[in-house]
């Protein structure tokens, strides 16, 4: 049912690098794609490179992405609806001179873009601060900031630089929507209250591989119990924590899944931790449904707290037990997931969930996540922007499109 979702709009949407990893804001775009035209802008991170390995190969991979094609555009092969951009934008926005070039080249890029397809008074949203300067630059009906994490407190940031264009976005735009609570209070200014738009799931894909029992062939011969976890081994794991669990029940096996972008040598030691890599996210449910429990080992800190975790609720379309640090919007859910506060606390989680997991909490916690999934988050979506836009046509002198 489709009556409350945004249908033949022109939606542009400045992200992470479409189809690089399944971000909440692809989620969300892939549920208004078949009904709604999309310009996806691939939009440069929160942080300049460094000298490392892994910065390194990404500003290769967005060179040679550059070289490869014009510019401009490439189509989404399995949409008409979508067209991806990545307009020429030089990571080190901290020097005037390369933020005006940036402002220049993504303006240049868009104006043309939209002039080419016809798009006029588009809706536009973001998920970055770095992208503050397109406020207004694109005569669009509305200026959406879709806050997904406290980028503030992200590491390795340029804090000053970050706080300033964040605080720059939350001014100017129209509407802003937070993935937690905690955002939501962060966020807030005079006059301006982020409304929660929660994250969902991909309940029918993850949860059609619940109790599957052959698995897939980097999990054969790895023993039982299997405590597990995917998404990026990132700086905000806890990885102490991780080391002492693992070498308190040498008997579990650990097994991680997904790309190390941080410093992982704390736990590379350790025989019963199983390393497997990134996996294609469509494979991702049949490698999850083979852990007997999945964990959220994350730091306790600033960042963390306004975190969302997409796979609490995929772990939970699955059935299998889980086991989180403290974060309040995890801690929602404490009916359904155990929440640790000390190592202690989640060695004895985890001993609890797995001598006394059964059938029937199996299915309470499947359907704790059957009732979140991306197409409802996509219907409350475009209920907020609706009602965001008539706000602003009732305002005098609104026209926001004229503005650039």
């Amino acid at each position: 049912m489709l009556s409350h979702m945004l249908t033949d709009r022109d939606i542009i949407v400045f992200s992470d690098d479409w189809g690089r990893h399944p971000s909440s804001c692809q989620h969300l775009i892939k549920q208004l794609l078949p009904h709604n035209r999309i310009i996806w802008v691939n939009t440069i991170g929160m942080r300049s490179p460094r000298l490392s390995l892994h910065d390194l190969t990404r500003s290769f991979q967005i060179l040679a992405g550059w070289l490869a094609r014009a510019p401009e555009t490439e189509r989404e092969p399995a949409s008409d609806n979508l067209t991806v951009v990545s307009p020429v934008i030089v990571p080190y926005n901290h020097l005037p001179l390369v933020r005006g070039f940036n402002r220049l080249s993504v303006r240049r890029t868009l104006l043309g873009l939209m002039a080419e397809k016809g798009v006029k008074n588009p809706i536009v949203m973001t998920t970055f601060p770095c992208t503050c300067d397109y406020v207004g630059a694109l005569g669009e009906s509305i200026h959406i900031y879709y806050c997904v994490d406290d980028f503030v407190n992200w590491p390795d940031v340029n804090y000053r630089l970050i706080k300033e264009m964040e605080q720059n976005l939350l001014d100017h735009c129209d509407l802003v929507l937070a993935t937690a609570e905690e955002l939501c209070n962060t966020k807030s200014k005079p006059g301006k209250q982020p409304l929660l738009l929660s994250h969902g799931v991909d309940f029918d894909r993850f949860n059609a591989c619940a109790g599957a029992v052959e698995r897939p062939e980097q999990l054969r011969g790895i023993a039982k119990p299997v405590i597990g976890f995917f998404g990026a081994l990132s700086a905000w794991l806890d990885y102490d924590l991780i080391a002492e669990l693992a070498t308190a029940r040498p008997q579990w096996s650990f097994v991680f899944i997904g790309p190390a972008d941080s410093d992982i040598s704390r736990i590379t030691g350790l025989t019963n931790i199983h390393l497997i890599g990134k996996v294609p996210y469509e494979q991702l449910p049949r490698y999850a449904a083979c852990f007997d429990a999945g964990i959220i080992p994350f730091q306790v800190n600033e960042l963390t707290r306004s975190v969302n975790p997409l796979k609490l609720l995929e772990y939970l379309s699955l059935g299998i037990p889980v086991v989180s640090s403290y974060m309040p919007d995890v801690a929602r859910f404490s009916d359904v997931v155990s929440i640790a506060h000390s190592p202690q606390d989640f060695l004895a989680a985890l001993d609890r969930a797995l001598a006394d997991d059964t059938s029937e909490l199996r299915q309470e916690r499947i359907e704790k996540a059957r009732g979140n999934s991306w197409q409802a988050v996509a219907e409350r979506f475009s209920q907020l922007v609706t009602a965001a836009e008539n706000t602003i046509k009732d305002r005098p002198g609104c026209a926001r499109g004229a503005r650039a």
